[in-house]
């Protein structure tokens, strides 16, 4: 009986320790988030660079220096351009800023109008006040702090990267460790083919948004392929997020809805169709796990962390099913019952 009620007030004991670690380690996360969440994005970066090393240094007979040079390079240099492309698009969009705001006002006028012709009466001239007073072009014009703030954790990102190159003693690391290899093996082939479907995604989104002369099409472009990554509720932001130019530009006309439409089916094959084919078992976590870790993280580290949600929660699972007291846990994670 004693050793029965040791047993229980130990477990009770381990559970009790489990919870408050995890509250204490959940607001050490938040505090130092401006530092975690460059770290997390370099370890997940740094994890293709090694495996885009490795096939330069192995397929191509590229001397270990080199490989690891071109890889950290043509790293730098995406970043580089994606800034440079999206300051121009912000910077031409704000040229336009005051015939898109006319052109936004004449469409309210005629949209108010068309409602009177039905006999729905609305007082024209204060919703006319009222949208003169939205700050959209405001949030346009702030933009470019952010885009300083994108600057400065890039080249954090692009430090730690180094960093962790320089950390290894071989310049194309090969890891012993079951545990590491199962981690950036599932972490790689998610970010692998997540970077291909969306990059597709966004290429033929762009495609549709080009032909259609629609402002700010390659930052549009460029949100679409980072929106992807959100699971879930991504696609959708992505689509709905050049609604606001599409009405400024052509009002809510055929070329809006055809736009849209283009774009919906678009999200819909890549997603639905060709991505679950591509991924396989994918993380093997619950499709309900992938909506709280997306909450949770949100919650954690904001925007940031719905991004890095999914393999963050996987590489949590992969540990918590290598630990015996926690392996029903991972379990559950994956959507089975523990035995």
């Amino acid at each position: 009986m004693i050793d029965k009620t040791n047993w229980y007030y130990q477990k009770m004991s381990t559970i009790c320790l489990t919870i408050i670690a995890a509250g204490v380690i959940t607001a050490g996360l938040a505090y130092t988030k401006s530092l975690m969440i460059p770290l997390v994005i370099a370890l997940f970066f740094y994890t293709i660079l090694v495996q885009m090393g490795a096939f330069l240094h192995k397929k191509l007979h590229f001397p270990a220096w080199l490989a690891v040079t071109v890889a950290i390079l043509f790293f730098a240099l995406c970043f580089g351009g994606i800034i440079y492309f999206t300051v121009n698009s912000v910077g031409g969009f704000l040229k336009g800023a005051e015939v898109y705001k006319e052109n936004l006002l004449a469409t309210t006028a005629d949209l108010v109008s068309k409602l009177a012709a039905h006999g729905i009466e609305l007082d024209q001239a204060s919703i006319v006040n009222y949208v003169k007073g939205l700050p959209l072009f405001d949030w346009f014009k702030n933009f470019g702090g952010q885009l300083f703030s994108l600057m400065s954790n890039a080249t954090l990102i692009i430090l730690f990267i180094i960093f962790l190159f320089i950390g290894e003693k071989k310049a194309i690391p090969t890891n012993s460790n079951p545990l590491l290899q199962e981690m950036i093996a599932n972490v790689s082939k998610y970010l692998s083919v997540k970077i291909m479907t969306s990059l597709a995604t966004a290429i033929i989104v762009g495609i549709v948004l080009i032909a259609f002369k629609v402002k700010l099409a390659f930052l549009f472009a460029l949100m679409t392929f980072l929106l992807n990554f959100i699971p879930n509720i991504g696609s959708i932001i992505a689509v709905l997020l050049p609604a606001p130019v599409l009405f400024l530009q052509y009002g809510l006309g055929t070329n809006f809805f055809v736009v849209i439409g283009l774009m919906t089916c678009t999200q819909f094959t890549i997603g639905n169709l060709i991505e679950p084919r591509l991924m396989g078992e994918g993380m093997d976590l619950h499709p309900v796990v992938v909506i709280a870790s997306l909450i949770f993280w949100g919650l954690v580290w904001g925007v940031m962390g719905a991004f890095l949600s999914v393999p963050i929660t996987a590489s949590i699972k992969i540990i918590l099913s290598k630990i015996k007291h926690t392996r029903p846990v991972a379990e559950l994670l994956a959507g089975r019952l523990p035995h």
